[in-house]
């Protein structure tokens, strides 16, 4: 409806070709990094690394001497040969090496980087824990857990300070930066993670990067603090999880960090064996990583989360910091990890966050421009080197995963047998609703599935009764025609039900009535519903909805979620359908194409989707029910052609504002063979704006 509807305006990201793997955060705003001397090399079978230094075909394809060789957690080799060399001439070098029969995979050691933007003097305030628009319902979750000491979340980061708000809920952890230099403690890696300083000189880094002296960040002491902070306890901020245990794995150091190393330290978090670093005596059952570079998910990297997550860990990434696809960036274009978006106190997406379809959820990241509006956590105020404890707000996706990773330690803490494809699916199927904003809607194109709502995670996790609690956040069964009554809910909360329809079902209805406050109707086949993904979705001024006229129906699970646009009380859900047995027969006949095509944008040819009809009637007037996501559904023109070429107006372009099309258009087709190829043409006519037809049907009258 147009009072909750804003106009979605164009979303021009220019994304710039990525020369090398570079920092996800833009603190500093420092150059891409355009060298490595290290390659990572995996074997089909064991090979002898005191032998690779001379190996024939290495030494030639390298053009020189191989410095050293050593083995990482995955099995693979990282071959150092001495200088760095340009990026583009080491991805040549690894294509190369990987072609010769033996090479399961060879790569260039990229370096990543924590994902911290810079914001200004702290404010104690911790709005993203509990505030309706951008937080994420803790206090419900506490409600429930607040944790179990029995639980370990590794914090795979530059280490962590012995901060007076850590200390208590910090174990051992290690130190996997192979680099000297990179470490600033004077050694390689050892069994100490306390984190000494990132400090980065002008220059250091090579190809004069940094631009300009870089302070320490002390990264990964702001991530640790966010996800399990001493709580209740007098002293500084909350933590999302009171009891459970951090382990630092320190990575990160001057310049960055080492894919090798990395990868080694996630392997190691989740108790893996890595060679020469003895076995980690607190395994971790949730990863967090707030770090990335450029490029796609490299073999390394999904080689070491296929191992962990077979394992039962769980792994939570931020989607990075450059506002663009994240399907660009590692780890998070990477399968098998929950990549989190950052969303600011508005709930809407912040500037500088990630976004697509590799996007599973969204969390508070916060914007600083204002301090109070960042995240705020434990820091130290040391400019280079340590100095004291401290608390800051930051910004970042490095803000929003551990938000997630600590709701997920809340998750093993309730139930320590769930698997990480549990994991997911809960924190999906819980997360609500973006809220409607001016500027940077979400949607779940954009950021995943929702805003991370803990209270809605966690309740999903408790024993279901015959009636859950309405706004409890767990699904409630509905039966066929039975009305479910006296439904209450604050303004910005969903309720969420489903209902199970037997094959053959058919004439399938959803309606709410209520005489107070503003309920809005998402219906959604197999799936959550939510305002961007739904099969209906219903929006008047009131809390009376209906949705109708569903296609395919029998034989699935539907969703139903009823969202608080105002709060209401004493509202009535019912939904009903006609059993197999209870239909009349008759000539009505559905056909559908849900083969997604890319609408181009500012085309007037557009595309052709094709529907094979096997009815034998004449069709006097159709249905055809389209579904497309676009962020400007005016640009749209819809026609339809018949079997014998004649075409039909289905939708013109206009000036609707609003995005995505989800509608059943009736269409007088003037007696015509219903027996044929139908043809639906989609074109967009105006610049700026592209979506997706993801399916469209016809039914005859």
């Amino acid at each position: 409806m147009s009072v909750k509807k804003t106009i979605s305006s164009a979303l021009g990201v220019a994304i710039a070709t990525l020369v090398a793997p570079h920092a996800l955060a833009q603190q500093y705003d420092e150059p891409v990094k355009t060298s490595t001397n290290k390659l990572i090399i995996k074997y089909a079978s064991p090979v002898d690394t005191r032998s690779l230094g001379s190996d024939p075909l290495l030494l030639r394809a390298i053009g020189g001497d191989i410095e050293s060789v050593r083995t990482i957690g995955t099995g693979a080799m990282v071959i150092d040969i001495g200088a760095d060399r340009p990026i583009e001439e080491m991805e040549a070098l690894a294509e190369d090496i990987a072609s010769e029969y033996g090479v399961l995979y060879a790569e260039p050691d990229y370096i990543m980087h924590h994902q911290r933007v810079p914001n200004d003097p702290k404010y104690n305030q911790q709005w993203h824990y509990f505030e309706a628009a951008g937080g994420i319902n803790l206090p419900a979750a506490w409600d429930i857990s607040t944790g179990s000491a029995s639980v370990r979340i590794a914090v795979i980061d530059t280490g962590s300070r012995p901060h007076v708000d850590l200390l208590s809920n910090t174990l051992p952890g290690y130190d996997f930066i192979s680099d000297a230099g990179k470490a600033l403690d004077g050694n390689g890696r050892d069994s100490d993670a306390t984190d000494v300083g990132d400090y980065t000189p002008k220059g250091a880094c090579g190809n004069g990067e940094p631009a300009q002296d870089r302070g320490s960040s002390w990264h990964g002491t702001h991530v640790a603090g966010t996800i399990a902070a001493a709580t209740n306890n007098g002293v500084g901020i909350a933590g999302v999880n009171w009891n459970s245990k951090i382990v630092p794995v320190r990575v990160l150091g001057r310049c960055g960090g080492l894919t090798s190393d990395i990868v080694d330290g996630m392997l190691w978090a989740a108790g893996q064996s890595v060679q020469n670093v003895p076995a980690n005596p607190n395994p971790a059952q949730v990863l967090n990583l707030s770090l990335g570079g450029g490029r796609t998910c490299s073999n390394t990297y999904q080689s070491a989360i296929n191992t962990i997550r077979n394992a039962g860990s769980t792994i939570v990434v931020a989607a990075g910091n450059s506002n663009a696809n994240a399907a660009n960036f590692t780890p998070a274009s990477c399968n098998g990890v929950i990549n989190v978006a950052a969303t600011n106190r508005q709930g809407a997406r912040a500037n500088y966050s990630n976004y697509g379809s590799s996007v599973d959820v969204a969390a508070p990241g916060g914007e600083a421009s204002i301090a109070s509006n960042g995240v705020l956590s434990t820091l130290n105020d040391g400019a280079n080197t340590p100095g004291s404890d401290s608390y800051e707000f930051y910004q970042g996706t490095s803000m929003a995963a551990p938000h997630v990773a600590g709701v997920v330690s809340l998750m093993y803490s309730v139930k320590p047998s769930i698997t990480p494809t549990e994991v997911e699916a809960i924190l999906k199927s819980s997360s609500r609703t973006f809220p409607q904003v001016s500027g940077r809607q979400c949607t779940v194109a954009l950021c995943g599935d929702g805003i991370i709502d803990a209270g809605a995670a966690l309740a999903a996790l408790q024993p279901q009764t015959t009636n859950p609690p309405p706004g409890a956040g767990n699904d409630s069964e509905l039966n066929n025609g039975e009305p479910k009554t006296g439904l209450s809910a604050s303004k910005g909360q969903t309720l969420k039900f489903t209902i199970s329809l037997p094959a053959g079902a058919s004439n399938f209805k959803v309606r709410t009535t209520g005489s107070n406050g503003d309920a809005d109707l998402f219906v959604k086949k197999g799936r959550v519903a939510t305002r961007d993904n739904a099969d209906c979705r219903k929006e008047t001024n009131s809390s009376s909805e209906s949705c109708s006229s569903f296609s395919q129906v029998g034989g699935s699970v539907w969703h139903i979620s009823v969202f608080a646009y105002d709060g209401f009380s004493n509202l009535s859900l019912v939904a009903e359908y006609q059993e197999a047995s209870s239909v009349v027969p008759v000539s009505t006949l559905t056909f559908e194409n849900t083969n997604s095509q890319a609408i181009p944008d500012n085309n007037t040819n557009g595309i052709t989707s094709e529907i094979d009809s096997t009815a034998t009637i004449t069709a006097g007037s159709v249905a055809v029910k389209v579904n497309t996501t676009h962020s400007y559904r005016g640009d749209i023109r819809l026609t339809l052609i018949a079997p014998n070429g004649s075409e039909f107006k289905v939708k013109d372009n206009n000036n609707d504002g609003a995005d995505n099309i989800n509608e059943t258009y009736t269409v007088n087709v003037n007696n015509i063979n219903a027996q044929g190829k139908w043809k639906l043409k989609v074109s967009d006519h105006y610049r700026s704006d592209r979506g997706t037809l993801n399916r469209w049907s016809i039914t005859f009258k």
